[in-house]
């Protein structure tokens, strides 16, 4: 669409238009003769606010890139709502995206709710939980349609690593920027700017890793397989890990909990090698982890919904299943 047929469309034009076609009559009516020359201001004054009004649009719009702030909440105990709106604070100390929040409901009809995704079903409701996944990856596609530009997802999520893995498959296309909760809980940080396929890549060898195994049987299709990457250790002693036979442990390097600044696209990488090897030798994959919400996202992103890998929750000493990769399935 061209400006003059954006000009055209637009709301001013329409209601100002309507009121140049009504004030003839009425100043007739009332025995003023001048009312051609009001009506000519009238319809000057509404092309002039319609110019302003579709040149502004187009201004925002024609950016390289329209940052899309998105908040997934797992917690019913999170504010999404004071979540987006801190997103939207920073996103908005850019000139350039001024106002960005009021713009994007003025010029696109993108509202809070289209970009708050909260979860409030059972943890182990597989049909609900590939809802809710798929309810994402349409209203992600949606939104990128509607304004017909590219996108940047900014997405805050928490709090629940197991869930981060298929929520990464719902972005998978996207361009997204991923954020971590600080430690305080206090705030989000960027950890992740997935602009390519780096995060996919095989590396040759592990640099935030080491591997550990813990039992070997050569017999079993199976193999347990452990991720740590935050403080906690994993509880190999729980009923639910206690019967498996294959057990290898992959154990970040170091300390406490992945620092903001670090690589997190290469702890992902490392990841994604050894889960693929894993994943071409045994014929099934059982996945517990130790691991923060935001690097389970950009593994899920990079594994996508093609393997049968297992993924587990911890939950009150045991690892419950929640579901395969492959489950989730999104048609759009």
């Amino acid at each position: 669409m061209n400006i003059m047929d954006e000009i055209l469309e637009n709301g001013y034009v329409k209601i100002l238009s309507t009121i140049a076609l009504v004030i003839p009559f009425a100043l007739d009516a009332l025995g003023k003769t001048d009312y051609y020359f009001i009506a000519f201001v009238i319809a000057l004054v509404t092309i002039l606010i319609a110019y302003y009004d579709v040149n502004k649009r187009r201004k925002l719009y024609k950016t390289e890139v329209l940052p899309i702030p998105i908040v997934i909440s797992i917690d019913p105990n999170v504010k999404s709502k004071y979540v987006l709106d801190n997103l939207f604070s920073d996103l908005e100390t850019k000139s350039e995206f001024k106002n960005l929040k009021k713009n994007l409901k003025r010029y696109r009809n993108i509202i809070e709710d289209d970009l708050i995704f909260d979860y409030n079903g059972d943890l182990y409701d597989k049909e609900r939980i590939i809802s809710f996944i798929q309810i994402i990856k349409y209203q992600v596609t949606k939104i990128k349609e509607s304004t017909g530009n590219r996108v940047q997802f900014h997405l805050a999520y928490y709090s629940r690593p197991a869930f981060g893995f298929f929520i990464g498959y719902a972005f998978a296309q996207e361009d997204l920027v991923v954020y971590q909760q600080t430690p305080d809980k206090d705030a989000f940080e960027v950890v992740a700017n997935l602009k390519d396929r780096a995060y996919k890549g095989v590396v040759n060898e592990y640099k935030k890793f080491r591997i550990e195994i813990h039992k070997e049987d050569k017999n079993s299709e199976t193999i347990l397989f452990a991720i740590k990457a935050s403080s906690h250790d994993i509880k190999f002693n729980s009923s639910s890990l206690e019967k498996y036979t294959n057990i290898i442990s992959m154990i970040a390097n170091h300390e406490g909990t992945i620092k903001d600044d670090e690589d997190w696209v290469l702890y992902a990488r490392e990841i994604f090698t050894q889960l693929q090897a894993l994943q071409n030798k045994y014929k099934n994959v059982i996945l517990v982890h130790n691991m923060p919400e935001s690097l389970a996202i950009i593994v899920g992103r990079a594994t996508g919904n093609f393997w049968n890998t297992v993924i587990t929750q911890y939950d009150r000493g045991e690892y419950k299943e929640v579901m395969q990769l492959d489950d989730v399935k999104c048609y759009f």
